[in-house]
Parts: C-alpha cells; sequence; structure tokens
C-alpha cells in the first residue's frame, strides 16, 4: 500500500513539475492572473455597493452580494477546473501527438487521470485563495464557520465536476470534438447555480421548472454549502442536506465515469484512432 501510494505520488509530481516548468516560461502570463484577480475583486465589490442599501432581502446568504460573490464565482472556476481540466489534458495531449505514448505507459487509468488533472487544480486551489485573501485584505471581508468544512464541500463539488469531466474526456478520446457535456454542464452551472444570483429567483420568475433544473446542478449544491459556511456559519448538521446530495452523486458518477472512460480508451487503442484529433 504504501509503495503504490509513492509510485502515485511520484507520477503526479512528475505531471505538475512537467506543466509547472512549461508555465513558468510565461511569467508574465502568472502576473496577469494575479493582476487580474485583484481587478475582477475591486470591480464585484464596487457593483456591490449599487445594493448596498437593500439589507431587507429575504435571501440570507445575500445581504451581503460582494461576499456571496467572493465565494460563488472563484468556486464555481475551481469547480469547472475539475469539469474541464483531464478534457483539456486529453486535447492537447491529441494535438501534440503524444497521446498514444501516454497512453501506452504502464500507468493506470485513476493515476492518468490524477496525474494530468493535477496541475489544473493546483493553478486553481492558488486563484480561489487569492480571491478570498483579496476580500480579506483589501475590502475587510470576515469569513466564519469551519474552513474544514468548506473545504469539504469545495473536494465533493470538484470531484462530482470531475466525474463529468472524465465522461466528457470519454467523448473526447472517442469522437475527437462537438463534446455535448461542456456545452451542458457549463452553460447550466454558470446560469442555475447561484453564482451570481440567487437560485429562488429562478422560480419565482420563471417557474417552478427553472427552479428544479438547479436542484438538480451539483455546483448549486456546493457553492450553498460553501456559503452557508462561510457567511452564514452553518455547522454540519445545518448544512447535511447539500453534502448528503453531493455524496450521492459522486457515488452514481465516479464508478459510471471511470467505467466509460476505460471503455472509450480500449476503444481508440482497438481502432488506433489516439492520435488522431
Amino acid at each position: 500500500m504504501m509503495a503504490r501510494a509513492r509510485a502515485l505520488s511520484g507520477r503526479i509530481q512528475a505531471f505538475v513539475v512537467r506543466d509547472f516548468q512549461l508555465a513558468m516560461s510565461y511569467r508574465i502570463e502568472f502576473l496577469l492572473r494575479i493582476l487580474g484577480v485583484v481587478l475582477v475583486t475591486t470591480t464585484l465589490f464596487f457593483m456591490s455597493q449599487i445594493f448596498a442599501g437593500n439589507l431587507n432581502t429575504p435571501y440570507g446568504q445575500w445581504r451581503n452580494p460582494f461576499v456571496a460573490w467572493l465565494l460563488g464565482l472563484p468556486f464555481l472556476n475551481y469547480f469547472m477546473v475539475g469539469f474541464s481540466s483531464l478534457a483539456n489534458a486529453i486535447r492537447a495531449e491529441q494535438t501534440q501527438g503524444t497521446l498514444e505514448g501516454v497512453m501506452m505507459t504502464p500507468i493506470n487509468l485513476p493515476t492518468l487521470i490524477v496525474s494530468s488533472s493535477a496541475w489544473e487544480f493546483v493553478q486553481a486551489t492558488f486563484q480561489s485563495f487569492l480571491y478570498l485573501f483579496c476580500g480579506w485584505l483589501l475590502f475587510d471581508v470576515h469569513y466564519q464557520g469551519s474552513f474544514v468544512l468548506a473545504v469539504a464541500f469545495l473536494l465533493l463539488t470538484t470531484l462530482v465536476l470531475a466525474s463529468f469531466g472524465i465522461l466528457s474526456a470519454s467523448f473526447a478520446i472517442v469522437f475527437k470534438r462537438g463534446d455535448p457535456f461542456a456545452i451542458v454542464i457549463g452553460t447550466s452551472s454558470a446560469l442555475f447555480s447561484g453564482a451570481f444570483f440567487p437560485t429562488e429567483m429562478l422560480s419565482k420568475t420563471f417557474g417552478r421548472a427553472f427552479g428544479v433544473v438547479a436542484a438538480l446542478i451539483p455546483t448549486t449544491y456546493g457553492i450553498d454549502g460553501i456559503r452557508r459556511v462561510l457567511i452564514q456559519g452553518q455547522t454540519f448538521d445545518q448544512t447535511r442536506q447539500p453534502f448528503t446530495a453531493l455524496v450521492l452523486y459522486l457515488a452514481v458518477l465516479l464508478p459510471c465515469s471511470l467505467w466509460v472512460f476505460s471503455r472509450a480508451v480500449r476503444r481508440a487503442k482497438r481502432e488506433g484512432s489516439l492520435i488522431q484529433y
């Protein structure tokens, strides 16, 4: 067991070091990302001042829109990294002509999946933390509740979206282009997850059907759980419902997506289409 853990750690490290060295060759881009976070945080703060006098909103998490956005938009981006990182990695290997070589190495599928996505998660973690740090340093935002519980929601939601990402990568391996998962998951998560406005407004404005759609999207539970913890200071007992929903999603989607991915790889190897794009 320890030997397997060390082997997995070494392989992940090899992928991260490779991608880190590539990223560091574009240092200006790295600095621009930091500047972008500061500018976006500042923009969100001044946008929130438009609603500063409306403290009687029935949506408890939105009494301070700046904090709601600060705990919604960066983590929505994080979840999308979980969804898109593997498909992007597969696509990059296809266009570089190295996918077949990687697939032919004695690396099992879970290791390949984790290793290919590791650097994207490192970047997304840093960027999400930077948003929270800027909110605290520049605009005196104070977070409450358990950070451990908030991280648990973050990891659970990311794993659920990563399961969709594995399905998306499977589609990319077999069909190369026209991935339907990217359109459906990306658009619906941005619109219905509550990152930009309360999800309750959807059913109130457009009808109950839109509220049902929001309830079917995993990111809705992830963002709601993180806000409940860090804005409202709720405990695990108070956030049990969104936490349980994410666990159920993960229990169904993860084994299913891994099975589909293994089938897609076997089909591509059999057809000799790994190097096609």
